[in-house]
């Protein structure tokens, strides 16, 4: 441990002066002559503001590795959702399942299974609310004012789970001032149909409300001919409906609902059948239905001059309805499983903001319940499983046990969690060159599992071997509970005017929890196994600067992570279990840049580097120097914006190239998904009028290969990511 964290202090010390001599001089005289450029109406980069420390600041002075996607980027570049902005964004990758759920992974560490005791380590946050699961984490970007995502622990700044960083969603405010919509519709090959609608209405001085509408629709990446179905399909709606008011000259209310209705049809393929158009299995229906409401009132008092007092209500919930889909993977009917998942979860936030002339600060107080229910059901004919799994398919002859026929195991269970933290940040700017941050966030964690796994009355459950894992004598009950005390630290140091050096060291914590399977055979021997929470600590340092007066941006990071207690999810008895197996460490490089080449062209492009793997494990089946999934050596990006005026409005030609280097889709390296590269297209035209915008799109140009997710079930279970696609669409604004 002492080893490592020397290097990471080594690591971060040869950094710095490297950035000192390679980027402080040579930006010296540039800085100077800023201001004389922008009198003369030199074309500078847009400024991108952000609120990830809680207060409205600029990107570049923000001493935090950040990358931040604004909502005209999303809109015009044809955004769709969290995967699409994973290429553009250093050391973030999307495992996603179907188009209702995904697990987020930055710098190496996330969530590789969905299972309810399990919490994930990258955070998701809408308007401030936490979205405490994965499940809906693919809803669709539409009518959003930006995107933040922030790398490292968040715990101070963000909330609960945010161990590895935390994507932050802003969704766009209504506005006091001014009435005006907008509908696009579009369409494209493989049946795509969008729709989208954006209306806003000042009601008055003090009050305006938004409604915003969405709708997509996609045929399946799979044509299955056994049941004549469209397989891994898109069928989405999403409706929106806020309202802003001011109550008086110190209150400020928002309030928020959502509601989300996503059907698809699932499926997972062999690994000879990963990317052809046509398969034969799943004889069973796979419909899988995710329905969801958020709702968010946000109120803002100003108490005083210098102070804002800021509370966040929040109250999700969701229902997953799955029809069986097919394990075994092939055209005969041997096994099916569904597993419908409800969860209902209710949030409270308050948070005191303040400003004392060279201190800025925040110190606040959250609350999350969650209430889980799952209910599995695991279809199979016994017989022909039996000879399968052990080669016991003659136990179907004897005479003294039950009949061989079509069995099914039905475990159910719940979770609770309830989560309290307090928390404060303190920036001290000591000089006109030196800040100081310090910041902590205590949190406690207290769960409850419910677990019940009855007997089928087959030849499985008399041994009691059934392949959910034991049978339980009755419903078993298990509670524990996690606190964590997690410091961060940060300074940082305007080396010109137009370059910031920064570093810090922050603690980072995510929850244990309780697995949902027995842990014996033995009806007095059986609990709940619980596994314990997974810490890291991360030193960072790096880079921020503005070059050739305003018209480029160029930011650089260095990183390390030391993870202890790993979370590994894996799937025991076809059931996700959770276990510590050791410590991790992660470390790279990302770069960050954009240049305003002319008026008409701008450029960007980013680099990240990655190093994370096993450096202690607990478990023999895990070897040291393991790379950990979702974690590519190398990724890359390149853009280019070109404009063009024309007599009847302004052309935008955009082009983004990813290239994302091989990883393993699995801890233990045997799922592998080879390097991709990914070129996206867009041609758009908008009306000097603003009035009307006509674009269109081509997806993955070079129709490229690659999976959306692997994992091992009974033999390779995949799910590719769509080929080529291309749509038209047309944007009327009134």
């Amino acid at each position: 441990m002492e080893q490592e964290t020397m290097k990471a202090h080594t690591l971060i010390r040869s950094m710095l002066p490297a950035l000192l001599m390679g980027l402080g001089p040579g930006l010296t005289g540039p800085a100077w002559a800023q201001d004389e450029a922008a009198d003369k109406g030199a074309p500078v980069l847009e400024e991108v503001i952000i609120t990830a420390q809680k207060r409205e600041q600029t990107l570049q002075e923000v001493p935090l590795t950040i990358t931040a996607f604004s909502g005209d980027f999303v809109e015009e570049t044809g955004v769709q959702d969290i995967r699409d902005i994973q290429g553009l964004t250093p050391n973030l990758s999307i495992k996603s399942r179907g188009d209702t759920e995904a697990s987020v992974f930055i710098r190496g560490i996330g969530s590789q299974a969905p299972g309810i005791g399990a919490d994930p380590a990258v955070g998701i946050f809408i308007d401030g609310m936490v979205a405490s699961r994965g499940t809906n984490a693919t809803a669709a970007f539409f009518d959003v004012e930006r995107v933040e995502v922030v790398k490292g622990p968040q715990g101070t700044l963000f909330g609960r789970n945010a161990s590895a960083g935390a994507i932050s969603i802003i969704t766009a405010k209504p506005e006091l001032d001014e009435n005006y919509g907008s509908v696009m519709l579009g369409l494209g090959d493989e049946g795509q149909v969008r729709g989208r609608f954006i209306g806003n209405l000042a009601a008055g001085e003090n009050w305006a409300f938004r409604l915003g509408a969405n709708y997509s629709k996609r045929d399946g990446l799979y044509y299955n001919e056994l049941t004549d179905q469209e397989m891994l399909n898109v069928d989405s709606k999403n409706f929106r409906l806020s309202a802003l008011g001011l109550i008086s000259d110190n209150w400020e209310t928002r309030f928020l609902v959502e509601a989300i209705d996503s059907k698809s049809n699932d499926v997972i393929v062999l690994d000879d059948d990963a990317f052809a158009p046509v398969i034969r299995q799943n004889r069973a229906p796979a419909k899988q239905r995710l329905e969801s409401t958020r709702v968010i009132w946000t109120n803002v008092w100003n108490v005083g001059e210098t102070m804002d007092l800021t509370s966040i209500t929040g109250y999700y919930d969701h229902d997953v309805n799955v029809t069986p889909f097919d394990v075994d993977q092939l055209e005969f009917d041997i096994m099916t499983f569904e597993e419908p998942q409800t969860n209902e979860t209710l949030s409270q936030e308050l948070r005191l903001n303040g400003s004392n002339g060279d201190l800025d600060w925040f110190v606040g107080g959250s609350y999350v319940k969650e209430d889980l229910t799952f209910r599995n059901d695991l279809r199979y004919e016994e017989g022909i499983v039996l000879d399968l799994l052990a080669g016991a398919g003659f136990l179907c002859e004897e005479p003294d046990l039950p009949e061989c026929t079509y069995r099914s195991e039905t475990p159910s269970g719940a979770n609770n969690t309830k989560s309290y933290a307090l928390y404060g940040d303190f920036t001290w700017r000591l000089s006109d060159l030196w800040a100081l941050t310090a910041g902590a966030r205590y949190t406690k964690d207290k769960k409850n599992m419910s677990y019940n796994n009855p007997p089928n009355g087959g030849i499985l459950g008399v041994i009691d071997g059934q392949i959910f894992g034991p049978i339980t004598d009755g419903t078993l009950y298990a509670s524990d509970s996690w606190s964590s005390f997690d410091p961060r630290l940060a300074v940082d140091f305007s080396a010109t005017e137009n370059t910031t050096i920064f570093a810090s060291v922050a603690g980072g914590y995510k929850s244990g929890g309780l697995n949902r399977q027995a842990s014996d055979f033995l009806p007095n021997m059986q609990v709940i196994l619980p596994f314990d929470e997974e810490k890291v600590i991360a030193y960072e340092a790096g880079t921020k600067s503005s070059l050739l007066n305003g018209r480029a941006s160029l930011n650089f990071s260095a990183f390390y992570n030391d993870y202890e207690d790993y979370q590994l999810e894996t799937f025991v008895n076809l059931v996700p279990m959770v276990q510590n197996v050791g410590d991790i460490k992660s470390r790279g490089i990302e770069l960050e840049g954009r240049v305003l080449v002319t008026e008409n062209l701008e450029l960007a492009g980013t680099y990240a580097y990655l190093d994370s793997e096993v450096k202690r494990s607990s478990i023999p089946e895990l070897p040291v120097g393991s790379a950990t999934p979702q974690s590519p050596k190398h990724s890359a990006s390149a853009q280019a914006h070109y404009y063009i005026e024309s007599g009847i409005g302004e052309w935008k030609l955009s082009g983004i190239w990813t290239y994302t280097d091989k990883f393993w889709f699995d801890i233990f390296n045997t799922l592998e998904q080879p390097s991709v590269n990914k070129v996206d297209l867009r041609a758009g035209l908008t009306s000097n009028s603003g009035r009307w915008m006509i674009a269109g799109f081509v997806d993955n140009a070079t129709d490229e290969e690659y999976f959306a997710e692997r994992y091992l079930l009974l033999d390779n279970a995949n799910r590719r990511a769509p080929g080529r696609l291309w749509r038209v669409e047309f944007t009327l604004n009134f």
